[in-house]
């Protein structure tokens, strides 16, 4: 295609945006969408049509009085466009697969395979900021699958301006599974990429020109740029670093970058002296007190799973891996408590800290940092789960009714069952079995051995009602 060609097209596709964004602001849901189609097909790169085509798709199907109806009809009409689509993306026609894709979700929107599909045609024509957006959506229906989760936080690494975002994911990614090894790798990246972002501003004066001719200076800013480290490279950072702070020995930047490469490899008591040495300087600077949490919990964390690995644990090693994870339990706690302090709106933290309330058994604490988390809309519907789980402990089962069906509200408007659903279904039949409602309880078990038969010990309960 030409560039007149292309521009025209870019042009008529900008216009035609404006009156689908007038079209959805009249209501006229059905002339946007078709107004977007076109739009896209036009130009497909147009992050912004794209988003409200799927912002409008998700409003269409809210507006329907039987979502679950809605979305299996939905399919059953999209089958040939679900063959002709899976067809090009297999013959790697991806522009024409995605509109394909893009039909299915006009009918379906929540539509999780269709989604992760089109996110990762996006990946593979290099439409970034478009696959972030696809891979959003996918996470506000489901907020807490782990690989879309995973994806999302390298999307926002390679969009480098979203590295606070990238933190986010991997972060709620370790609040599920803390052994969670990409997490893990993820948030260290995103640390190392957050020391060149900022020293990056320090490179550019008269003197970056005369660096990066000097052949060691590029082999340098090589390993740095490089997201994956050897052992080899991490030392030569290292060493490098190391002369860069005894030159600047007050330049908070270099001790974080040094205590970064540290904590990468693995040697955590000096990657804490250097964060330790950076917030002394900086003070006021709460992250740094978060990186000395998570290097100390790493630390404790690797310790504790080469004692598990061990086939055979004896009861001394069973005792010091109690020990252990007491002492990992009391340290969050106390770096927790330090940043709340420091920052008493941050409901993350709260939440965070509430966590680590529930799970050391000290109940009415964990209540009053959930009941400040619930506020939060992108915690709301966890925060509500672990008030339940609260109440549930104190044996307020009215009251931990209250919350999980709330909950549970937020999570079925999209007809999907994903595990977090069947585990806050689970908390409200647990709660009716204590409060004595057993067809109830039976009623929300059975839901949920309708779709995952091996979910925890909902089968035998289920057979249990049928052999009494």
């Amino acid at each position: 295609m030409n560039d007149s060609i292309s521009k025209k097209n870019t042009d008529k596709a900008v216009k035609l945006y404006e009156k689908a964004k007038d079209a959805f602001n009249r209501n006229n849901l059905e002339y946007a969408i078709n107004l977007l189609f076109t739009t896209i097909e036009l130009s497909p790169h147009f992050v912004q049509a794209r988003h409200l085509l799927h912002l409008i798709q998700k409003k269409k199907l809210q507006q329907s009085k039987i979502i679950l109806a809605s979305r299996v009809i939905g399919n059953i009409l999209s089958i040939p466009d679900y063959i002709i689509g899976f067809i090009y993306f297999s013959q790697n026609k991806l522009y024409d697969a995605m509109m394909k894709f893009e039909k299915i979700l006009s009918r379906d929107p929540a539509n999780d395979l269709i989604l992760k599909t089109l996110g990762n045609c996006a990946i593979n024509l290099d439409m970034t900021e478009t696959a972030i957006d696809i891979f959003e959506t996918i996470q506000s229906i489901n907020p807490t699958n782990v690989k879309n989760l995973e994806t999302l936080g390298y999307l926002y690494i390679k969009n480098t301006s979203d590295l606070e975002k990238a933190k986010e994911c991997f972060t709620t990614i370790l609040q599920y599974d803390r052994t969670n090894s990409v997490a893990r790798k993820g948030l260290s990246d995103v640390a190392a990429l957050q020391t060149i972002k900022v020293a990056s501003y320090d490179d550019l004066s008269t003197s970056f020109l005369t660096k990066v001719k000097d052949p060691e200076y590029a082999d340098i800013t090589e390993k740095k740029l490089r997201a994956v480290r050897s052992e080899e490279d991490l030392q030569i950072l290292i060493k490098d670093t190391l002369e860069d702070h005894q030159k600047n020995p007050k330049n908070v930047k270099i001790i974080v970058e040094l205590a970064n490469y540290y904590l990468q490899a693995k040697e955590y008591n000096l990657a804490i002296r250097y964060y330790q040495k950076a917030r002394n300087l900086t003070p006021e600077d709460y992250t740094l007190t978060k990186m000395i949490m998570e290097a100390e919990t790493m630390k404790l964390d690797e310790t504790i799973l080469k004692l598990i690995k061990h086939k055979d644990i004896d009861p001394e090693s069973e005792q010091l891996i109690s020990e252990l994870q007491e002492l990992r339990s009391q340290t969050v706690l106390k770096y927790l408590r330090e940043m709340i302090a420091e920052r008493p709106t941050d409901r993350e933290l709260h939440f965070q800290l509430g966590r680590v309330y529930y799970d050391t058994y000290q109940i009415d604490e964990a209540l009053k940092e959930f009941q400040i988390a619930v506020n939060e809309p992108r915690l709301k519907v966890r925060s509500y789960n672990y008030l339940g789980l609260c109440f549930n402990e104190k044996k307020m089962f009215d009251i931990a009714e209250v919350q999980f069906n709330t909950a549970l509200k937020e999570l079925i408007r999209t007809g999907i069952l994903d595990q977090f659903t069947k585990e806050v279904m689970y908390n409200l039949a647990t709660v009716y079995e204590n409060m004595g409602h057993f067809d109830l309880a039976v009623e929300k078990y059975k839901e949920i051995y309708k779709v995952d038969i091996g979910f925890k010990d909902v089968a035998q309960k289920i057979n249990k009602t049928y052999n009494r």
